[in-house]
């Protein structure tokens, strides 16, 4: 865990006439300077307040993979001939837009205090982090008295970030027969999991990490898929059991987005059917599905006049349209998405106001192969450290060789007669008897 502390490096005045800064660098600092920058309203009235924002926070100091556990803002500031009503205290900014339910509980004073500013539920990291350069700290300026001249001091501000930054482990493979086994993902985020695949489990072993899990591989047949689902961003979505739909979960949150990621292994080509519901505020709240193996943004569709506009560059459907806008269920359908492993990203996005009917998006998926397949598979778990799998003849590393055209050859599958039946052996070293007869079936 880290903890990293954001300064501002510039400022807005809201009037440039009547607002001049002084030693501006002075502000450009954590909550621990001691030396200010000087902000003086110099017009003789009572009447007009005016104010500067401070702004510039480097948010891409915080790595882009990292996991924000809490995050504090703070400002160091006095006052001098200010008017200290509870009115103009300072608050939080997006733009010109005050950030609701950031204002300080207490007024500048005449002596240097730090001041940290609540933050709402609403108010997450990404929602934070996707203001960038418009947010801002705002310090209201208003003359007490039009005989004195007034000015606010800025010692600091900054933002306390405290994350973690993924660790990753390394799942390799190693393969002495000519079984085909993977592993996917080989690099694998701590706590996460990978799966390994194998095309057949017959006449194998398999260790993981010198443990023998070859009994631990489970067989798939069939026609129909599995996938997994993960959730990204602030929100997601979640299985309601009595529909079987996965529902987006920011029903009625405003500047707001579900994002989740549909994972699967296809061992032959299939076609991927979802259906859904886009029951939502037409044009401005919608539902949006991504190409195979293209990953959607994680920030929502703010809105104009006319509606909110999609930002992604490739998707594959943007329920956004008065007749994607109903109750009833609907399809689409990916073809001939090819084997291997794949995901297709889902968002619900919603703008800045307004909901409307259910305000989700909800869906299932359907996954058909191609052809009836049949693979095993062994899922390692919670993982927290490197995976090295062993693929091995069954019985250990025992190894028959057979001279073919003057070259030794392995032998990848061994039989004996039984019973009037070949059966396949495993144990390579006392396969042979004197009382049996053995027949090379390549």
């Amino acid at each position: 865990m880290a903890t990293i502390r954001l300064i501002p490096s510039t400022y807005q005045a809201s009037n440039a006439s009547y607002i001049s800064v002084t030693d501006a660098d002075n502000m450009y600092a954590n909550t621990d300077s001691t030396t200010y920058a000087t902000v003086q309203n110099t017009r003789n009235s009572t009447n007009s307040t005016y104010y500067v924002y401070v702004r510039g926070f480097n948010f891409d100091d915080v790595p882009t993979n990292a996991t924000v556990s809490s995050f504090t803002i703070k400002i160091r500031a006095s006052e001098s001939n200010l008017s200290t009503s509870s009115s103009y205290r300072m608050s939080l900014y997006n733009g010109t837009t005050s950030i609701s339910s950031t204002t300080v509980t207490s007024s500048l004073s005449t002596s240097a205090q730090t001041f940290t500013f609540p933050i709402p539920t609403s108010l997450t990291w990404a929602t934070l982090k996707n203001y960038g350069a418009n947010f801002g700290i705002r310090v209201p300026l208003r003359r007490a008295n039009t005989n004195s001249a007034s000015y606010a001091y800025i010692y600091g501000a900054e933002i306390s970030v405290t994350y973690t930054v993924p660790v990753y482990h390394n799942v390799t493979v190693t393969n002495s027969t000519t079984a085909t086994v993977t592993a996917n993902p080989t690099s694998v985020l701590e706590g996460s999991s990978s799966v390994v695949t194998a095309d057949t489990i017959s006449g194998i072993t398999v260790t993981d990490n010198g443990t023998n899990v070859t009994s631990q591989f489970v067989q798939h047949s069939g026609t129909s898929g599995d996938y997994t689902i993960e959730n990204r961003g602030s929100y997601g979505f979640t299985l309601n059991s009595q529909t079987g739909y996965y529902t987006s979960n920011n029903k009625g949150v405003d500047k707001s987005c579900s994002v989740c990621r549909i994972s699967f292994y296809l061992p032959v080509s299939a076609t991927i059917t979802f259906q859904y519901i886009n029951y939502a505020e037409a044009t401005y709240d919608f539902g949006v599905f991504g190409n195979v193996d293209v990953a959607l943004t994680t920030n929502y569709y703010p809105a104009g006049s006319g509606g909110a506009t999609i930002s992604e560059t490739s998707y594959k459907k943007a329920c956004n349209t008065s007749a994607d806008n109903t109750s009833s269920v609907q399809t689409l359908t990916y073809s001939n998405v090819a084997a291997g492993d794949h995901f297709i990203d889902v968002k619900y996005s919603k703008d800045d106001a307004s909901s409307a009917n259910n305000d989700t998006l909800q869906f299932k998926v359907t996954i058909t192969y191609s052809q009836s397949v049949t693979y095993y598979t062994y899922t390692i778990n919670n993982i927290t450290a490197d995976h090295a799998i062993v693929v091995t003849a069954s019985g250990g590393t025992d190894k028959m060789f057979i001279k073919l055209n003057n070259t030794w050859v392995q032998a990848s599958k061994v039989y004996k007669k039984v019973s009037g039946s070949w059966v396949q052996q495993s144990d390579l070293t006392n396969v042979f008897d004197s009382g049996t007869n053995y027949h090379y079936n390549g």
